[in-house]
């Protein structure tokens, strides 16, 4: 019976069987602060750790965070978000062949447009396949992709980090809210807060999940004091660290009543 090829594209799980991918880049990740109209000119090096020869495919592809903006990614196609800079990204060469221990650098030029504001972000992602499996039912073989990239961060050297905590509520003794990006540029926040009562002695801290947003992206956030805290009035700090010096900071004034209840009663920055 004749037999046909369907491509299938990076799993994280296969059961039955089992991949190696043995590609490797010393560059995961490009960060610059950029000017209108300068080009920017660099190398990533390719590295085949294995005794097998590899074929590498090369290609931009756009990102956005997604849900739960734990650094979770959704790729589009090339120039088809909002923040992409795909269209400002050469490379050479798009393929690739890697003997066996073999090492290549692919070159990669950027020309930044004259005007620029904000962030524009892109992914060049390095593919290889990684085998294949025979599917009975299908009566195909199945191939198999696996892929890592170098993420592009491009922002204007006039940017400003602007992030906001808002619709702060209680539920069931847990105070939440959304972290806002209200800047034009990527945003990651590493947050923690610590409790104190009146008379400024800390009782509680404790650390806010890491957060990775683009520009308008709302992020629901949650803090639980500790069960712990005896009734009475406490201020609660919070710091979101937006890297490169930016930070964050809230003041929430609670109280926790006699039946453990817990009101906001005011919030500052």
């Amino acid at each position: 019976m004749k037999r046909g090829i369907i491509i299938c594209g990076i799993l994280l799980f296969i059961p039955l069987f089992s991949f190696s991918f043995n590609l490797r880049i010393d560059t995961p990740k490009i960060k610059l602060k950029v000017k209108g109209g300068e080009t920017i000119t660099g190398s990533i090096k390719v590295e085949n750790p294995s005794s097998e020869k590899i074929e590498v495919k090369i290609y931009l592809e756009d990102f956005l965070y997604t849900s739960p903006y734990d650094g979770a990614k959704q790729f589009f196609a090339p120039g088809t978000t909002e923040f992409s800079c795909s269209s400002w990204i050469n490379f050479s060469p798009q393929e690739i062949v890697l003997p066996p221990f073999g090492k290549r650098r692919v070159n990669y030029s950027i020309k930044i447009p004259s005007e620029i504001e904000g962030g524009r972000y892109a992914v060049l992602f390095f593919e290889t396949s990684l085998g294949e499996i025979e599917e009975e039912r299908e009566g195909a073989n199945i191939v198999i992709l696996g892929r890592i990239g170098t993420l592009f961060f491009l922002e204007a050297k006039d940017s400003i980090k602007r992030a906001d905590l808002e619709n702060l509520k209680v539920e069931e003794g847990t105070i939440k809210g959304d972290f806002v990006n209200r800047s034009n540029v990527v945003i990651v926040s590493r947050g923690n807060f610590y409790i104190m009562d009146e008379r400024g002695m800390v009782l509680d801290r404790g650390k806010i999940q890491d957060i990775y947003t683009f520009p308008n992206d709302k992020v629901p956030i949650s803090i639980k004091p500790s069960k712990d805290l005896p009734s009475g009035r406490y201020t609660l700090i919070s710091t979101f660290d937006l890297e490169e010096g930016d930070v964050l900071v809230k003041e929430i004034d609670f109280l926790k009543d006699s039946l453990g209840d817990i009101r906001i009663l005011q919030v500052r920055d």
